[in-house]
């Protein structure tokens, strides 16, 4: 059954995806055009176009699917959603599931379309001016390209985490607004108890990093290696490395999962649709 529940939310969340994915394709065969045909003025346009689209692609996919849990589970929608014989943890995993795919193409689009602008502006030309700057990042106390990249890398992969965990605290926050004490509030309650969820992961996560400390670190000779050592951390920084700190991750993640945990039950018992 829950094979089923994602497969309808995924034709379901993808109409509300597939715009700015077309619009996002035809910026490309601008791009391509303009390089073939050699226009300055068309690969400066095409270029920051689709770095433009790319990151609003994310804001419409985190927002129509975000859109679409509220609609299908407590909108007109809902009544038919909750006819199906499934447990709230099944709804709750699909939606989730759902979410987290579209949000991750997106995400993967948006390095994608960087990449994609890169190359296009430097090619094998190591002499163009983007190429020469990015071999003067030592220079101007930034890491060498080869470990910057590695560190947006992993930065990447840490913001998806981060995330999962967002789109669990928007389901939260819109559940709990449509518990029956809570539902007076309207349209203002899921915008509250988002923000108050959102401050609470937070101010207790950066308080953990008082504790202790763990990160990534991304040496000078391209290494990477973990450490909880605070003075090997700045070393590795001062001598041309980089770090990523995991440190929040660890609260953020045993906290989704307890969110996780109240929002099915809510769904199991609490929630009136309108």
């Amino acid at each position: 059954m829950l094979g089923k529940l994602i497969k309808n939310d995924m034709k379901s969340a993808f109409h509300g995806v597939a715009n700015i994915y077309i619009a996002m394709a035809v910026v490309i065969a601008v791009m391509g055009v303009s390089l073939f045909f050699d226009m300055n003025i068309g690969k400066a346009f095409s270029s920051l176009a689709l770095i433009s689209v790319s990151l609003i692609a994310i804001v419409v996919t985190v927002a129509a699917t975000l859109g679409d849990f509220r609609k299908t589970v407590f909108g007109d929608r809902g009544y038919l959603t909750n006819t199906l014989p499934v447990k709230g943890p099944s709804l709750l995993l699909s939606k989730w599931i759902t979410s987290m795919v579209w949000i991750t193409v997106s995400y993967i689009l948006v390095f994608f379309c960087m990449w994609l602008v890169y190359y296009y502006w430097t090619g094998e030309d190591a002499n163009s001016t983007l190429a020469m700057f990015m071999q003067m990042l030592p220079e101007v106390g930034l890491p060498a390209q080869d470990i910057l990249v590695k560190t947006i890398l992993l930065i990447a992969v840490k913001g998806i985490i981060l995330l999962t965990v967002f789109v669990l605290e928007v389901f939260f926050a819109i559940t709990l607004s449509n518990i029956r004490p809570f539902q007076k509030l309207g349209s203002v309650g899921p915008v509250l108890f988002f923000f108050v969820i959102f401050g609470l992961f937070t101010f207790c996560s950066s308080r953990i990093e008082d504790v202790f400390i763990s990160a990534l670190l991304i040496q000078s000779d391209g290494s990477i290696l973990f450490s909880m050592d605070q003075e090997l951390i700045d070393s590795i920084r001062y001598s041309g490395g980089a770090s990523v700190t995991l440190t929040q991750l660890y609260f953020q993640i045993i906290a989704a999962i307890l969110l996780f945990i109240v929002t099915a039950e809510l769904l199991d018992k609490k929630t009136n649709i309108r």
